[in-house]
């Protein structure tokens, strides 16, 4: 049962206004009684005709305020929840900045410092070694790129294997900047979030009891280990596929 003000006859407003507290003690008790939603509808017409309405255009006008707001409440719900997505993605930021940003920061310059001591020319040296054979060109080599090069550098590794070999080392070292990040997060800070998103879910978890302590270590483990298995079949696999499309197409490597 829904009252639209527009669907009653005009002689009956002025009755309405004249009888409006009568009518809201009424139509409470109503409401009380069970009436349910409809109750509660004739309970906000008749506060409204309590209100300053003095004739029956200005009571009609009160009511079909009382239903626009209630036909606009499902958008202030949307936005609410909409905004509420955003204020908790900022939480997350906050507890990033006051966390692992700068655990982050310190850990990249480490790193850094440790590729200037070590010198360029021994790593791209040991680099030239890992190319030579298939087991530790698509192992070695992209762990390697990734760890003293982070991404997006690390693909210039590539420059140190044969023509026939490069698509393979680089589809190898792309697929590992994310198992990377649970250990070096270093690696690939511009994508972090990967990772950042199951720790915060780990940690929360290791805090209730429900994991043991120290899980996401153990995780981020496996997880490097799984990807360096990853990357070694990919790199087998487009190796075989790029000498594949170059017989197809004659083009020598």
């Amino acid at each position: 049962m829904t009252i639209h003000a527009t669907e009653l006859a005009p002689q009956y407003f002025d009755w309405v206004a004249a009888h409006a507290e009568g009518l809201l003690v009424a139509v409470k008790a109503t409401a009380e009684s069970g009436a349910g939603a409809d109750g509660q509808e004739l309970v906000r017409f008749a506060q409204a005709a309590t209100g300053t309405a003095t004739d029956a255009s200005s009571y009609a006008e009160q009511v079909q305020n009382v239903a626009q707001e209630e036909q606009l409440s499902w958008l202030t719900t949307l936005g609410k929840h909409f905004i509420g997505v955003f204020q908790k993605g900022g939480e997350t930021f906050a507890g990033f900045v006051t966390g692992i940003i700068p655990t982050l920061i310190v850990l990249m310059t480490a790193f850094y410092a440790l590729t200037e001591l070590v010198g360029e020319q021994r790593v791209h040296g040991f680099a030239r070694f890992a190319g030579r054979v298939a087991l530790t060109r698509y192992t070695v080599l992209p762990v390697l790129a990734m760890f003293f090069l982070t991404n997006p550098m690390a693909y210039t590794f590539g420059t140190f294997l044969e023509e026939k070999h490069k698509p393979a080392f680089y589809d190898s070292a792309v697929s590992f900047c994310h198992p990377i990040l649970g250990l070096f997060p270093h690696a690939n800070p511009g994508e972090y979030f990967v990772w950042g998103g199951i720790l915060v879910a780990l940690q929360e978890l290791e805090r209730n009891g429900t994991l043991p302590p120290n899980y996401h270590i153990r995780l981020a483990i496996f997880y490097f280990g799984v990807g360096v298995v990853v990357i070694l079949l990919r790199g087998m696999l487009t190796e075989r596929i790029t000498r594949f499309m170059a017989t197809r197409q004659k083009v020598e490597l």
